[in-house]
């Protein structure tokens, strides 16, 4: 038989709808009949109880989790004739603290976006720089020669190589004499008040037979606008300081939004008294969405779903801030040029583990390739998990190298701390990335791993290759940088 009953306590109160501090510990407990047993299970965890000598009340000792939310609480009295349970969550929320770090991850990560664009774009321009109203100048950039531009590019041709439509309509009444040349006949009309003119015989006023373009056919002139637009935009960006290969990219594609242009053999004239636009086909919308774009003030920002991390996942957030910070990093790196990126999508900044956030080359014939979680398996190639594990650590640069073995720098995130030091525990899983990542010949292939935590201490780096590396937003990431550069050159040197 099972039925409901026991009062359950938390820290001496009824826990009815009970919240905890995330990492803080508290005491459960709950009158339990002598010759009962119970167990209290929160989450996963059944926890050990203690008891004092003469005292009915059993008690439990419970951590709090690191990670904010909600778990379910189930206790369970068993007596000799019956099986008594209660029900209920426990509320973990995030610590004050959190919740600081938590708006500081999120104002850094919207500085971090055009820091990208700016970095990939050959980092002339500063993030942001531009005039009042005008577009971020990277942002431009990276919009210009990416992704976006080509869609567009694509639909106008589509739509340039259909036959533009007219309509006739008739116009008037006119004077014959105010016509530019004499309508053919078959085009025209009488006006009701027409008079013949000597000694031709010709009306004065007549009603004209005109071909008009037809206003479904707006769509030409709204891209021929957004083209025009889009090539003086170019033009103004093409004559300040660039990278040598940001302007050959630029220029080719100037060349071909002018050569789409010339397609549509539009002029441009007023569109006041057409009909308002109404896109119906896929390539129209492409050409309207384009140019909402450009209505607002460009710029780049991070893909909805990245912002959208609740204050409760506070952990998980800060991963992805350590991915993008370590992303920019070595775009700073010198004599490093972007083969492949993964990290811009037109104006979206993301973090795929799908491929390469990043393939950089070095003049020396070395190449490393940033990955975001990437999955190490027993079968992986060319870098696998030395046992059955599947090893997956949140950040990766694979190094490979003319005359040496590939290598990794593995990085990966503990939102742990104990009193601003990295736990002994989070330290022990750093040592299986070290031991458990390899080549296929069984060779271990980690020559460095920095275990990120939020802290504020000083670095701390052991014979092994582990480095236990403080990182904040605002607070020591230089040391972040310094660390990068040093590993990475003494992978290549």
């Amino acid at each position: 038989m099972v039925v409901a009953g026991p009062v359950l306590l938390l820290d001496g109160a009824p826990a009815v709808t009970p919240t905890v501090i995330e990492r803080s510990v508290a005491e459960w407990s709950c009158a339990v009949p002598a010759g009962a047993t119970a167990q209290l299970v929160i989450g996963d965890e059944s926890l050990e109880p203690f008891l004092r000598p003469g005292d009915s009340l059993w008690r439990w000792r419970w951590q709090a989790p690191a990670a904010a939310g909600t778990y379910p609480v189930c206790l369970t009295i068993t007596a000799v004739t019956q099986v008594t349970e209660w029900h209920g969550i426990v509320q973990v929320a995030p610590s004050l603290l959190d919740a600081r770090r938590y708006a500081a991850l999120l104002a850094d990560l919207a500085e971090l976006a055009p820091a990208l664009a700016h970095a990939l774009s050959g980092g002339r321009h500063p993030a942001g720089s531009g005039d009042a109203g005008q577009p971020d100048r990277a942002a431009l950039l990276a919009l210009l020669t990416g992704p976006l531009t080509q869609r567009l590019l694509a639909a106008v041709e589509r739509l340039a190589h259909k036959p533009p439509q007219r309509r006739r309509q008739w116009e008037g009444p006119r004077e014959l004499g105010a016509l530019r040349e004499r309508p053919d006949p078959a085009r025209w009309r009488l006006a009701s008040d027409a008079a013949p003119l000597p000694p031709t015989g010709w009306p004065d006023r007549v009603w004209v037979q005109a071909s008009r373009p037809d206003p479904l056919e707006r769509s030409r002139y709204v891209a021929a606008q957004l083209l025009d637009r889009l090539i003086a935009s170019g033009q103004a960006l093409l004559v300040t300081p660039l990278p040598a290969e940001a302007r050959t990219r630029l220029a080719m594609v100037i060349g071909r939004l002018r050569a789409v242009r010339a397609r549509l053999d539009v002029t441009i004239q007023s569109l006041v008294g057409l009909p308002a636009w109404r896109p119906r086909s896929r390539d129209e919308r492409i050409v309207a969405a384009y140019r909402r774009l450009m209505r607002r003030r460009l710029g780049v920002g991070w893909e909805p779903e990245l912002l959208a991390i609740p204050v409760r996942e506070a952990a998980r957030l800060y991963e992805t801030w350590c991915a993008a910070r370590v992303s920019v990093d070595l775009l700073s790196l010198d004599d490093w040029q972007v083969r492949e990126q993964a990290l811009l999508a037109g104006q979206t900044a993301q973090l795929t583990a799908q491929q390469p956030l990043l393939v950089l080359a070095h003049p020396a014939g070395a190449t490393v390739a940033l990955r975001y979680q990437p999955r190490y398996t027993p079968n992986s190639q060319p870098f696998r998990s030395l046992d059955d594990r599947v090893r997956v650590p949140d950040v990766s640069i694979e190094i490979t190298h003319p005359r040496r073995a590939p290598g990794l720098i593995v990085l990966d995130a503990k939102y742990r701390s104990e009193e601003g030091a990295l736990p002994a525990s989070a330290i022990d899983e750093g040592y299986s990335y070290l031991a458990g990542i390899g080549r296929h010949d069984g060779s271990r292939a980690v020559g460095a791993l920095a275990l990120l935590f939020p802290g504020a201490s000083t670095p701390v780096s052991y014979a092994s290759g582990l480095t236990a590396l403080p990182l904040l937003p605002g607070e020591q990431v230089d040391e972040l940088t310094a660390w990068l550069r040093d590993r990475i050159l003494d992978a290549i040197i």
